[in-house]
């Protein structure tokens, strides 16, 4: 199109708008006006939004011209009101050299861009009225919001509703919205359909693909609709789309079909049946699970299976008829006394003097000092025994924002870690006490920092400091696997250095207890540079999260970023599920090597994940470890740059908060209170 040729049209459009706002002064009873509408207006109810919206739509009604542009050399009629599309109204004004109604665009935009962000809330509220009159295009004509917009990470309104299973939602963006893009991709992929199998809403799934949508799309991942109702174990989606024919032959990115994803027994027979009613061969591989009786087992090595076929060899109660995710992969006797059914039943241990305990120990006999850290829950402090003069690392929780969040079972859980498991390089618990409104932890004081704090004075570390405190980190992780705990929040600042400069894990709060060999935890939890890709994935993990963890640790200490880094939330996750692994040539062999067998993105294949710590020790970068040496502490600490504190005192309102009413005993958690033998 020619600069002339433009500019031709651009002033017959200014003609035009200007003929119908005059127009519409003239004829609406709603004054030509502009109507300023903030985020907070969008939010009211039904009632006050309404009216809102019905001026704003009023306000900027503009003829089908003035958001066309022909191209005189092709005849091509373009029309620039997919706000899908970047900077359209600034792109068009600059094509048009429009300087009169580039405003009166920009206005129709916001307006626009209002209707829809009063969509998507509709639909998360699942208010089915107010979603039709949004998508009544009689009302609203060229504002009416439109249902293939896309919001955060490309989500439409369709995708918000399958994911909470609101089939009428679902049904209206459908029949109101104008060609509603049933197969509408997230920025990872996904329709509609994944996450409505993910989720396991049959109804919006039958919905869905009676309205055409595609049974086989297939995300960044490679996983189909399928695949997503099959690994978490919903039977009567898988049931329901094999009637639809789909192409089960499918392979992710682990080149796993759908059936080698199956989790529990229903789902894996019923791809099997439909296999052999259309006779579809099927490939087995040599470590698909196996169905035994009426349980699935997950063939790792030969060797273990045989030991399962021997523990299963009794049928199953109707007791073990469970999901892959709620059982032991093991079936050991329902009478056993091992270890490891002690742990997963660990409770809080109950005191009969607790209340005895704490009128010995409480908040008047410390000082506080200084702040260590702060988060979401609690704050950390440096106090002072008034008597001993000991120090310790304080860790208080406000029993409002514990209780409020349903995060009881989580300071439980770092309390009877820290209690139970005494270790060289696990943070030793010395007593715990409350306030009335404060839980509080007394714990061993570290005065070395932590190792965030050093990376980020030192940029990086050389090899053999690194592997001095990845040695000690492994220790600590290999008790609490033998104790059947993850830790699940491995990172520098997590590994702190006690007085003589070695390592110690605390922060036990994300920790799972009771996690018996091969069982799968479902929780999605940790910090954000530092989630696994099956955390991401949320497909379940054990032990096996760690492993990957270490790697990520030793990785920043080499290097002196974690992997995949990007300040970009979306893109670090996007890199941590399909990124490149990028090893600095300075590195040795051995050293990338034992990197990318931590960083295996498939965990059945990552180092750790059938021995454990040995399979590490074993690997040629840790071969030449003294394990011996390290266990007992005799391997001397690198040097490390001291860390400087200029302690004041601390009031212990500050700290503890109210205390007069301390004997209040509602406001008390039973067993919370002890204090460790010396």
């Amino acid at each position: 199109m020619s600069l002339v040729q433009s500019q031709v049209l651009g002033e017959k459009m200014i003609q035009k708008i200007s003929a119908d706002e005059e127009s519409l002064k003239n004829s609406s009873p709603i004054q030509h006006q502009k109507t300023s509408c903030s985020t907070q207006d969008d939010m009211q109810n039904n009632n006050e939004a309404q009216p809102l919206e019905e001026s704003m739509c009023m306000s900027y009604i503009l003829p089908d011209e003035a958001f066309q542009i022909r191209n005189l050399d092709t005849g091509e009629l373009i029309d620039i009101r997919d706000e899908n599309e970047d900077s359209y109204a600034s792109n068009a004004a600059k094509v048009l050299n429009l300087e009169r109604s580039q405003s009166d665009i920009e206005r129709f935009y916001q307006a626009r861009r209002r209707m829809n962000a009063s969509l998507w809330e509709a639909v998360e509220r699942n208010d089915i009225n107010h979603i039709k009159h949004l998508l009544d295009k009689r009302i609203y004509r060229d504002v009416v919001a439109q249902t293939n917009s896309k919001g955060l990470n490309n989500w439409t309104a369709l995708h918000l509703a399958a994911a909470d299973g609101f089939q009428e939602a679902c049904e209206t963006l459908i029949s109101n919205g104008e060609v509603t893009n049933i197969d509408a991709r997230t920025s990872i992929n996904r329709t509609p359909l994944h996450l409505a199998c993910l989720h396991g809403h049959l109804s919006v799934v039958k919905l869905l693909v009676r309205n055409l949508a595609e049974i086989n799309a297939i995300d960044d991942d490679g996983n189909t609709p399928l695949h997503y109702a099959v690994m978490n174990g919903h039977s009567n989606i898988v049931d329901w789309l094999l009637r639809k024919n789909p192409d089960i032959s499918i392979e992710n990115y682990q080149h796993k079909p759908a059936l080698e994803c199956a989790l529990n027994f229903d789902v894996y027979n019923s791809i099997i049946d439909y296999c052999q009613k259309l006779n579809i061969p099927l490939k087995i591989k040599p470590f698909s699970r196996t169905p035994f009786h009426s349980v699935l087992l997950h063939n790792s090595r030969e060797d273990l299976v045989n030991k399962l076929l021997t523990k299963c060899s009794a049928k199953p109660s109707s007791k073990d008829l469970k999901t892959f995710n709620e059982r032991p992969k093991k079936m050991t006797s329902l009478h056993s006394k091992s270890p490891i059914r002690k742990c997963k039943s660990m409770k809080p241990i109950m005191f009969p003097e607790d209340r005895h305990i704490t009128s010995k120990l409480g908040p008047r006999d410390f000082k506080g000092l200084y702040q260590l850290g702060k988060g979401s829950f609690g704050e950390v402090f440096l106090v002072e025994n008034n008597t001993t003069m000991e120090k310790y690392a304080l860790k208080v929780l406000r029993k409002e924002k514990v209780l409020e969040n349903k995060l009881i079972k989580y300071a439980w859980t770092e309390r009877n870690i820290m209690l139970n498991i005494s270790h060289p390089f696990i943070v030793k618990l010395h007593g715990s006490f409350q306030t009335p409104e404060k839980l509080c932890f007394m714990m061993e004081y570290c005065p070395g920092g932590d190792l965030g704090t050093h990376i980020a004075r030192e940029r990086r570390f050389p090899l053999d400091k690194a592997k001095f405190y990845l040695c000690e980190v492994i220790l600590a992780l290999e008790e609490l696997h033998k104790n059947e705990i993850i830790f699940r929040d491995l990172k520098p600042e997590n590994v702190i250095l006690d007085n003589e400069g070695h390592a110690k894990l605390t922060d036990f709060g994300l920790s799972k207890e009771g996690m018996i060999e091969g069982q799968l935890a479902k929780s999605f939890c940790g910090s954000v540079a530092y989630l696994a890709p099956e955390m991401l994935r949320r497909v379940g993990h054990t032990k096996a999260v760690d492993w990957y963890l270490v790697g990520v640790l030793l990785y920043e200490m080499l290097v002196g970023v974690p992997p995949y880094y990007s300040s970009n939330r979306e893109q670090l996750f996007n890199n941590i599920q399909r990124g490149k692994l990028k090893i600095p040539s300075t590195i040795n062999s051995e050293t990338k090597d034992f990197l990318k067998e931590l960083l295996q993105r498939d965990p059945t294949r990552r180092l750790g994940y059938h021995n454990d710590a040995k399979e590490l020790k074993e690997h040629a970068f840790l071969r030449d470890v003294d394990w011996a040496s390290f266990i007992n502490r005799l391997v001397t600490p690198p040097k490390a740059s001291p860390i400087r504190r200029m302690f004041k005192s601390i009031p212990q309102e500050r700290i503890f908060g109210l205390l007069e009413d301390e004997e209040i005993v509602e406001r008390r958690i039973e067993g919370w209170s002890f204090i460790s033998p010396r």
